[in-house]
């Protein structure tokens, strides 16, 4: 039995999923629900928000960022030339 944690979000009487779900078409589950927001005696890490923002994005988009994403940020975000290597 696989034992998994989904961030969802409710609106007009159903669970949204805020991130993909690895389940079968059809597939049966069991719902647990707990209140998503930090307490402040249970803080979320920051790790554990790292986890969460990662496990949000698609695998696949990863590899589309580009590699001097840092090194250009000018770039990316306002038009800048690129830097030279």
């Amino acid at each position: 039995m696989k034992i998994e944690n989904v961030r969802a979000r409710f609106g007009n009487g159903v669970l949204v999923p805020l991130e993909p779900l690895n389940l079968a078409e059809g597939e049966e589950v069991v719902v647990s629900i707990s209140d998503a927001s930090p307490s402040d005696n249970n803080p979320e890490s920051m790790l554990d928000m790292f986890a969460r923002l990662r496990k949000s994005v698609p695998h696949d988009a990863w590899d589309d960022l580009p590699t001097d994403l840092a090194k250009n940020k000018k770039h990316y975000l306002y038009g800048f030339p690129k830097e030279a290597n």
